[in-house]
């Protein structure tokens, strides 16, 4: 739903810091973190005689390969069932956001040479370098300004793989790598996170990948360990109607699983479903007419009364009544930007927010909503 398109280029590990290692030819390490993965579930790395051969799992139809990668210091030595890819990569164009947030907290912003759909980004740095021409603005990620993309000469793009897509249309033509993210299809916020580890590969920043992970997970799982302790609970009511229809995270999708990690009570955490569920009306207020708050996100205006003016059936709802709406401004907070990689720092609000006896922290992302 939230598809933006970023680009990320070039070079530099003399301003950024990253570590720019030439690809190493030894056999996998059981002790080299960069290639093991603890909780990611669609991708895995292995060094092989020329370099890491990274495989990426199709997320949509079990047992299939979604793309195989080659990192390499000379892609002519490249096996040929896979994208070769010489690395470091030093000039990439994003199409997400949150991957091209992620170059600026591993501290490598120069590789971002363009980006698509960039009145969504809000990172003040790309917004700068957007103005002062130093990042190209690539236009409408659904449809690319694809002669920009032929001069600007990207080592690579960067893109979030949808099922049954059919392809990039005059992208694929364009005879340059296309990294397919496929880690928002990871189950778990740690699994996703997890991907970072291959993203600071490709440009370079492996160590900095590295240890932005391993901060993320102590912090991950000290709050998980803090939330189990809770004295207090309440129940939550997730997003809000689209159309006719009311989306709600499935008990396994990696919503649900946040709210289980954090022991909130979500009426849905006993089903099966990874993806989203879609409800009536009737049905939510059966089962969540009583939850003791509501979180969503929104862009431009929100307030009590407009909520009611999309839907006067919401004035049936108890956290409604007590005006215990907590909301995320998605257009002026970067929430999209940054939970993909900090899931410590959304776990954290939902503590807040589940277990006011552990309320000790100012919410990052939500604040509540007003009349």
């Amino acid at each position: 739903m939230q598809k933006l398109l970023v680009v990320y280029t070039l070079l530099l590990c003399l301003f950024c810091g990253c570590t720019n290692n030439a690809v190493k030819n030894e056999k996998s390490d059981a002790s080299d973190s960069t290639l093991s993965f603890k909780y990611a579930q669609n991708i895995k790395m292995e060094r092989v005689d020329d370099g890491i051969k990274v495989s990426l799992d199709n997320p949509w139809k079990k047992g299939e390969v979604l793309h195989t990668y080659y990192l390499v210091d000379d892609v002519s030595k490249a096996p040929s069932d896979g994208t070769a890819i010489k690395i470091p990569l030093q000039r990439g164009v994003f199409f997400t956001t949150a991957h091209a947030n992620l170059m600026e907290m591993l501290k490598n912003p120069k590789v971002i040479a363009g980006i698509a759909d960039a009145k969504y980004m809000l990172i003040p740095d790309v917004q700068a370098r957007i103005k002062s021409k130093e990042i190209v603005d690539c236009g409408d990620g659904m449809k690319p300004d694809i002669e920009k993309i032929i001069d600007m000469k990207p080592d690579v793009l960067l893109l979030s793989p949808f099922e049954n897509s059919g392809g990039y249309g005059k992208l694929d033509g364009l005879n340059i790598p296309i990294i397919e993210c496929a880690d928002y299809m990871e189950t778990s916020a740690l699994g996703r996170a997890e991907w970072m580890k291959f993203y600071g590969m490709l440009f370079g920043c492996e160590d900095e990948a590295n240890a932005l992970f391993a901060e993320v997970e102590k912090n991950y799982m000290a709050a998980k360990n803090a939330a189990s302790n809770a004295k207090e609970t309440r129940s939550v009511l997730p997003d809000r109607m689209v159309g006719s229809v009311w989306y709600l995270p499935g008990g396994e999708s990696s919503v649900g699983l946040l709210y289980k990690d954090v022991g909130g009570n979500y009426a849905f955490s006993n089903d099966k479903s990874s993806g989203s569920l879609s409800m009536p009306f009737e049905t939510v207020l059966d089962k969540f007419g009583e939850a003791d708050f509501w979180i969503m996100s929104y862009n431009g205006e929100m307030n009590k009364q407009l909520l009611l003016s999309e839907y006067q059936g919401y004035a049936m709802l108890k956290p409604f009544k007590k005006g215990e709406i907590y909301a995320c401004p998605a257009d002026k907070v970067p929430y999209f930007e940054e939970v993909s990689w900090r899931p410590d720092w959304l776990l954290n609000d939902l503590i807040q927010l589940f277990h006011p006896d552990l309320n000790k922290n100012n919410l990052r992302y939500y604040k509540k909503l007003s009349d």
